[in-house]
């Protein structure tokens, strides 16, 4: 089946003899505004159903800062290599972009309770007992070093056929477990933790990780100045009258004639029917609705697709003490403290002012549960004292912070779908992926390449709004 999924978002679905349909798509984020917008675009009756009063899933942006200052709670930046985000925000919607650079050497790695510039870092000068062949690499030389095996790979054959052979020969490896099978040392390991933000991705995919570090996903990136949200809004004249806000689906029931939505607004509920449901929120919450006709391997793969957790915590400054002190303009701060990284944003500076906002606490997996269990202005008064050990000036212009966890968020969920080891590679992803009936699924952990990413969900969305429209339910293409 010929599937080209840029040509799809830019030129909409193929003529089909398909009958029309009425589609109802469970969730507004991004995977579930692409797939109403395709569908109705090629004529199709499409109503989503959003349980928020926003659009935009996991792009949520912040505003109750002073002036025009807002933080990115959720998506914050774009890597221009995704066509199809891409395509969204310059050609479909003509958003205005900005650079979002990810490293500057001014910004500092704290560890062991000293920090210096990431200019000056020398592992020689902190307590990492490295072996002798450790030693005279630098930590991006050691860690391209350890992952050679891979590169030789991606790089000894032509992308698709390498591709799947680091499925066939590297997806049963979580990364912790390949960088041991490869001798690194334990010293090794608590230097490059921190350094490169593994420590909360050491048990989980190799493969999944590797794909994000050899493309240099973070290398070339790009910010909405007007905010993240201004994407998911850039769909409001074309879907605004078919989206109902507050509807909170409760469960999926399907015949073989047509399928039923049940929905809650307020204490009311109510029930719409279609031809077709394409379900978009993520996995977990399914763990709460009852959808019928779902065969085991269905429900095991959505009962085993994994949601990391994450938190960032902004703060508002009385001053950009970074840029005016310390001459730093964007990257991050990496620390062995219970903050872990500091994100020095160029998005969302009001530069009208003096004032600031950083993400003075970006947290995965582990490293995000110690902030959980706090109320919110104990994570913020917590946060602040060690960033404070880094920045002294913290302390005496700290204004206010704010704090989102978002594994305590009800319709995410967590940050994202993360896979484990073998489940790249085997019937696990297919049983992700498809359909059961009328029942559709698209979102990040539909697409194998840029989950976690805008990218992977707008994929998602192109694969099941072209079979639907097309009628080839039984091809949903798998490639990716």
């Amino acid at each position: 089946m010929d599937f080209d999924a840029l040509s799809l978002l830019r030129d909409g679905l193929p003529d089909s003899r398909a009958p029309r349909r009425r589609v109802v798509v469970v969730g507004a984020g991004m995977a579930g505004l692409t797939t109403a917008l395709l569908l109705k675009d090629a004529g199709h009756d499409v109503v989503v159903l959003e349980g928020q009063n926003r659009l935009g899933g996991r792009i949520l942006t912040h505003r109750d800062f002073s002036g025009d200052m807002y933080g990115e709670f959720g998506a914050m930046r774009f890597p221009r290599q995704h066509p199809l985000v891409q395509h969204l925000i310059v050609d479909k919607f003509g958003l205005e972009t900005a650079p979002f650079p990810m490293y500057d050497e001014d910004t500092f790695v704290f560890l062991q309770g000293k920090g210096v510039r990431r200019s000056e870092f020398d592992a020689s000068s902190f307590r990492f007992d490295l072996a002798p062949d450790e030693k005279d690499k630098t930590p991006h030389e050691l860690l391209r070093h350890i992952v050679h095996p891979l590169v030789e790979v991606v790089e000894g054959d032509e992308p698709e056929r390498a591709w799947h052979r680091l499925l066939g020969e590297f997806d049963r490896y979580t990364l912790l477990g390949f960088l041991k099978e490869r001798g690194a040392s334990d010293g090794a390991l608590a230097m490059l933790g921190p350094l490169f933000n593994l420590e909360g991705r050491y048990h989980f995919s190799l493969l999944e990780w590797f794909a994000h570090y050899y493309e240099d996903v973070f290398g070339d990136l790009v910010y909405l100045p007007a905010g993240a949200d201004a994407l998911p809004r850039a769909f409001e004249p074309y879907l605004m009258d078919d989206i109902r806000f507050g509807a909170v689906v409760q469960g999926v029931d399907q015949s073989e004639s047509d399928v039923r939505v049940h929905y809650r607004v307020g204490r009311e509920t109510r029930t719409t029917t279609a031809d077709e449901c394409v379900v978009t929120v993520p996995f977990a919450g399914l763990r709460h609705m009852e959808i019928s006709g779902l065969d085991p391997d269905k429900w095991y793969a959505i009962r085993n697709t994994y949601y990391g957790r994450a938190h960032k915590l902004f703060m508002q400054f009385s001053d950009r003490w970074w840029e005016t002190r310390y001459g730093i303009t964007h990257g991050t701060t990496v620390t062995d403290l219970a903050i872990r990284n500091v994100v020095y944003p160029p998005a969302g500076q009001d530069r009208r002012y003096g004032k600031g906002v950083m993400i003075a606490s970006y947290c995965w997996e582990q490293d995000s549960m110690p902030y959980t269990p706090l109320a919110g202005e104990e994570c913020v008064m917590q946060a602040l004292e060690d960033l404070s050990k880094i920045h002294p000036e913290a302390r005496e212009t700290f204004e206010f912070g704010v704090y989102h966890d978002w594994a305590l968020d009800w319709f995410a969920c967590g940050i994202g779908p993360l896979f484990r080891a073998y489940e790249m590679s085997e019937s696990f992803y297919e049983d992700v992926i498809r359909p059961v009936g009328r029942v559709w699924f698209a979102n990040d952990a539909c697409d194998r390449r840029h989950r976690r990413w805008a990218e992977g969900s707008i994929k998602a969305a192109i694969k099941n709004a072209f079979a639907i429209h097309t009628g080839l339910r039984d091809e949903l293409p798998v490639k990716d």
